[in-house]
């Protein structure tokens, strides 16, 4: 659904909620902020970048190497990628417990790799430069600002669930004008609808899942 016919379901559906009431220039704002808060909570946006390792090197901003970055997909055959060989994720408090010395560590090959406010930072600092990594990721999308675009970067395979932004707009109405109670009704109509999305997303991701880095679907 375009824009448009995303708020003539939403008016034909809840016709108490005229244009006088709500005008399209406030369902407008609301559904550039729904498109990217479904996109970010179902993870339906996603990339497969690949940038170069710099010597010396240890931390990289995801937020200048990848457009609109969110955070990295960790669904099996996703993650990082060094020089073709996927690397394991980790925490602070785990390198911390499992290999106290990893701060000291010399330079190197990156067996493992941890996020922190979008760096992505590896275990040990690249020796080399110019060796692959590959991102996996999840984006948020680009702004649904046009009466002509369909949501979620109009990506053709996410086209059924396009309703779930009729129920984005249902839910931040009643909260705004509708009786009480009504409002509880349409929160729950949402958020079953993206729990719902979510797992389709996830039952379409495991029937294209391929653990072998380079022939990853």
């Amino acid at each position: 659904m375009t824009r448009t016919e995303i708020i003539a379901k939403f008016r034909a559906e809840n016709p108490e909620i005229t244009i006088r009431v709500l005008p399209d220039v406030t369902l407008h704002s609301w559904l550039i902020e729904g498109n990217k808060e479904v996109a970010v909570k179902t993870r339906c946006v996603t990339a497969d970048t690949t940038f170069h390792s710099i010597d010396g090197t240890r931390n990289y901003d995801l937020t200048d190497e990848i457009e609109n970055f969110y955070d990295i997909d960790e669904y099996p055959g996703g993650g990082v990628a060094y020089d073709n060989d996927r690397l394991d994720p980790t925490t602070i408090s785990e390198l911390d417990k499992d290999e106290p010395s990893w701060r000291e560590y010399a330079e190197g090959t990156p067996l493992k790799y941890y996020l922190r406010n979008g760096v992505l930072w590896f275990e040990r600092t690249p020796s080399t430069s110019s060796k692959d990594i590959e991102v996996y990721s999840v984006c948020m999308p680009e702004d649904f600002n046009n009466d002509a675009l369909t949501p979620f970067n109009e990506i053709l395979i996410l086209a059924p669930f396009h309703y779930v932004l009729v129920l984005y707009l249902q839910k931040r109405a009643k909260m705004t004008v509708g009786k009480p109670g009504e409002e509880i009704k349409a929160q729950q109509e949402y958020d079953g609808y993206v729990k719902w999305m979510k797992t389709e997303l996830s039952g379409m991701k495991m029937k294209s899942m391929n653990f072998s880095i380079g022939e990853r679907s």
